[in-house]
């Protein structure tokens, strides 16, 4: 009797536990270089700076993308969200944008949240993304149609 009692509790704890972490999905914080002058964007130039259809933030700064490698959550939300490509339309669309000359080469990718921290930090110009819970003073989050992560109904979420 006492087993079944403790595997009951085990049970009910462990589905307690999984919806819980099932409900709750990170924001995903878009990160600029600290020196940089843009605060806030709108969905719409978002799109345009992580596609490379606008290469130049508005003080003039040349704009680097920076992606996390392919597999992350970080990056398939980003592929969602910001993009709404797949993987595939993805690479396919710089692959095209290379060829033609639009962009000298596909953004660059990085293995982590530190890592990608790390290189905005060092980089005028640089545009990425991270967890929010990743996000310390080393770089600033920008806000996204007037909203911060962790406002509500702030768009961009890692499921």
């Amino acid at each position: 009797m006492k087993n079944t009692v403790y595997f009951f509790i085990f049970v009910v704890a462990s589905i307690t536990t999984g919806a819980r972490a099932a409900d709750t999905a990170s924001d995903l914080a878009v990160i600029v270089n600290k020196s940089c002058k843009l605060d806030e964007v709108g969905t719409a130039d978002l799109v345009k700076y992580f596609t490379a259809d606008k290469t130049k933030l508005p003080d003039g700064t040349k704009l680097t993308i920076v992606m996390h490698d392919p597999g992350r959550a970080e990056r398939k939300a980003a592929l969602e969200g910001i993009y709404r490509m797949s993987e595939n339309d993805y690479n396919e669309h710089f692959v095209e944008a290379t060829f033609t000359g639009a962009v000298a080469m596909a953004p660059k990718s990085l293995p982590s949240a530190a890592a990608v921290k790390k290189f905005v930090a060092e980089t005028p110009g640089a545009i990425s993304y991270v967890r929010s819970e990743d996000l310390d003073d080393s770089v600033k989050a920008l806000k996204i149609d007037g909203k911060s992560p962790g406002d509500s109904g702030y768009r961009l979420k890692v499921k």
